[in-house]
Formats: C-alpha cells, sequence, structure tokens
C-alpha cells in the first residue's frame, strides 16, 4: 500500500490492469499461441530461480518496480493456476 501512496501512477496502472482482465476474452485456439504460452512458461520456470540466485535471500537491494512486477507476476501465475486447477476439480466430480 505504501508504494501506492509514494507512486500513484502504479495505482493507477493496477486499476487499469484489474479492469483489463475482468473483460471477457473471446480467444480461439492457434498452435502459434500454444507455443508462444508453452515459451513464456518455460522461460518464467528458467528466470525465477536465477533471479532468486542472484538476490539471495535478501531482497533488500530490488528497486521498488522491480518488487512491484515480481508480486504482479506471482499473482498472475497464482490465478492461472487456481482457475486451472478448478476447473480440473470440476471435471473429476
Amino acid at each position: 500500500m505504501r508504494l501506492c501512496e509514494e507512486r500513484p501512477e502504479l495505482r493507477q496502472k493496477l486499476a487499469a490492469e484489474l479492469v483489463r482482465q475482468r473483460r471477457p476474452v473471446v480467444k480461439t485456439a492457434d498452435v502459434e499461441d500454444n507455443y508462444m504460452v508453452l515459451r513464456s512458461l518455460m522461460k518464467m520456470s528458467e528466470r525465477a530461480p536465477e533471479i532468486l540466485e542472484m538476490i539471495g535471500s535478501d531482497a533488500s537491494d530490488l528497486e521498488d518496480w522491480q518488487e512491484f512486477k515480481i508480486n504482479l507476476a506471482a499473482e498472475y501465475l497464482d490465478s492461472v493456476y487456481d482457475s486451472i486447477r478448478f476447473r480440473l476439480e470440476e471435471m473429476d466430480l
């Protein structure tokens, strides 16, 4: 919360992103899209441990925008994970 108070433009960006996420998305399956998603997931799985290794247990050297991006990425990934897991659990019922 302190970060949003110090940098109001971040609050505006976050609010705009939340509004964008709530809009229904119509998507058609495309091989290229699937490739890009898989490539992005692979990149995240490679980069996250590398970043953790670079910063170690002390993340205090990260700039505010870096912390914000990491937290946002984690929230996005969690929401996709939860959505897929929920759908899979519904299919098992």
